[in-house]
């Protein structure tokens, strides 16, 4: 119980404090918010002054009360019940009643945020992040029959009672065993993926759900000798899902194919295509990826989650100097900024940061890219289809016809592409795109071995963006520790002194891995004129990163080193994530 208690604790997401404030119907006094925090000493009135005068409409007084550090969510929770008069309830000391889960689903619930807890004399009793959302109080009253009695909750607290006394377990068990039954030949199985209600389509919906739940960023669907096992990738690693019986293989890929409008009869083929599924009040974007193999297709579903919106640089934990080193690159009228790092380091993440920083009404932004994995307001977003020519280098060398202040390729993957955006950065564009480098200074040579030349890349390159995904400790089960005097002796070389580092035991927020959620680590190489000048005469690639670091470049391994002295990582995953450096 004790432990449980300890996990109510943990703080959310800058997002989540900003999507539920958003759909606050009562419309809470922002002002008077601030007054409270000052009056009840939470706030200082310096502390106060410096959050009103942050407020915008992207930035609301909840959001960056959280994001500022300046209040936790507890904090900010125990501001609003005195504010509002309603109450706060502990949902891990408090009598509950399983009977009222069958009256409010799982999914709406979730949905909301929401948890049933008890009737008390006729009254349907609720913890609620939100309890001044009326809409959803007036939805659960039409919806039991109840009039409802809110109370506060943490969301860690409501979305351990939703995982804990929900049955969702029981229920796929119980459609996989009917899926199973269903399935005694191909006929029945091509019935089953068009049925609404058969149990494969509730089953596919489930792992789905489960993987949104989860926060995964990929399912995989591995087709074995003997089974189909369920994979998903979380954090960057790969974890057991489920492991299905082999007769519902071909049933489950035709629903996948069907929800992703493939060809359900194309099995020799790889196949590519996307779907949308709904989570909660938005919808969850899916690009679904079929591979032959020898047991049958292989699926992967790359999973875009947008619920949260999408996030700006702000909100990214950038080293101060990067992000100020980023804006100022937006900021160039001309010249072209890159992000470089392997696959899945997060680059398309922070160019569509990027992208949401500069796009205002006067600013043309036009896109090509492959895929689109986030669709943006007010951007022009071209689709790559090389099936009919239209490639990078065409889609490219047609958006500059299109009078484009900023323009934006998804990645530079050919010396022609390379050669057309370096011109249109030297022809009154701003021009953002990605590559495939270690590190900053590499991409340098990469383009001049691409075919640029060296005066060209020279004038044109305005900076270059190096990054790294590491996983961050689960706050839950985060504990301090004394360094070891290897690790001091070793942060020591990189001019870094601590005693102290931190890591974690794991608990079931964290799926007992002592991580949860990731982090970039970053090297930012800004362009100077000397810089330009080792460029233009093809000078080596040590004597382009003296002059960086001269100018202030930070490597990758000191970004990452710094943030494990700050608590946010291990030295072991910085390590990991740097090793080709």
């Amino acid at each position: 119980m004790e432990e449980r208690r300890k996990r109510r604790r943990k703080v959310r997401t800058a997002e989540q404090v900003d999507r539920h404030s958003a759909t606050s119907a009562s419309g809470l006094d922002k002002a008077e918010l601030l007054v409270l925090a000052v009056q009840y000493k939470m706030l200082t009135k310096k502390q106060a002054n410096e959050v009103s005068a942050q407020l915008s409409p992207k930035m609301t007084v909840e959001r960056l009360l959280i994001e500022g550090d300046y209040l936790s969510e507890e904090q900010l929770m125990s501001l609003k019940s005195r504010q509002t008069g309603i109450r706060i309830m502990d949902l891990f000391n408090v009598e509950r009643d399983s009977a009222v889960l069958d009256l409010v689903s799982k999914k709406f619930a979730q949905k909301n945020q929401l948890f049933p807890v008890k009737k008390k004399k006729g009254r349907l009793v609720v913890a609620m992040v939100n309890p001044m959302d009326y809409d959803v109080i007036n939805e659960l009253r039409l919806l039991t029959g109840l009039s409802i009695l809110p109370y506060f909750s943490l969301s860690a607290d409501i979305d351990q009672m939703i995982t804990d006394h929900y049955p969702e377990d029981m229920m796929l068990e119980e459609w996989l065993q009917d899926a199973s039954d269903d399935l005694p030949g191909e006929a029945a199985q091509v019935n089953s993926v068009l049925e609404d209600d058969s149990p494969i389509i509730k089953l596919v919906n489930s792992l789905l759900q489960t993987a949104v739940d989860k926060k995964a960023s990929d399912i995989h669907f591995d087709p074995q000798k003997k089974s189909l096992n369920v994979r998903i990738r979380v954090d960057g690693e790969l974890l057991d899902l489920n492991q299905l019986p082999k007769n519902v293989q071909s049933a489950v890929t035709s629903r996948i194919k069907i929800m992703s409008s493939l060809d359900i009869t194309e099995t020799r083929l790889p196949q590519d295509g996307r779907a949308r599924i709904p989570n909660g009040r938005r919808m969850v974007d899916l690009r679904v990826s079929v591979l032959p193999t020898i047991y049958g297709e292989k699926i992967v579903i790359r999973i875009i989650d947008m619920s949260s919106g999408l996030r700006g640089l702000d909100e990214f934990n950038f080293d101060p100097d990067v992000l100020k080193g980023i804006k100022h690159l937006l900021k160039q009228p001309h010249g072209i900024f890159l992000v470089t790092g392997p696959t899945g380091s997060g680059k398309s993440s922070t160019l569509y940061a990027a992208l949401n920083e500069l796009n205002t009404p006067n600013v043309n932004i036009i896109t090509v890219e492959d895929p689109v994995e986030y669709q943006l307001d007010g951007v022009n977003q071209v689709l790559v289809n090389s099936d009919i020519g239209l490639d990078f280098a065409a889609g490219l060398r047609s958006i500059l016809r299109q009078d484009p202040n900023v323009v934006m390729v998804g990645e530079i993957r050919d010396g022609e592409t390379a050669e057309i955006a370096i011109r249109a950065s030297m022809t009154g564009h701003l021009v953002l795109s990605t590559l495939h480098t270690n590190d900053s200074i590499a991409t340098v040579s990469r383009l001049i071995d691409m075919g640029v030349d060296s005066f060209l890349v020279a004038n044109a390159l305005t900076g270059v963006l190096s990054q790294r995904l590491v996983r961050t400790l689960c706050s839950s089960c985060k504990v301090a520790e004394p360094a070891s005097l290897e690790e001091i002796e070793f942060l020591e070389k990189h001019h870094l002194y601590t005693d102290t580092l931190y890591s974690s035991t794991g608990c079931k927020k964290c799926n007992m891995t002592g991580f949860k959620g990731r982090m970039a680590i970053q090297e930012l190489f800004i362009v100077t004129p000397d810089a330009r000048l080792v460029i233009s005469r093809n000078g080596e690639a040590n004597e382009l990163e003296k002059v960086a670091k001269k100018n202030g470049m930070k490597k990758l391994l000191d970004d990452g080193l710094d943030k494990v002295v700050r608590g946010y990582t291990t030295i072991a995953e910085v390590l990991k994530a740097t090793s080709s450096e």
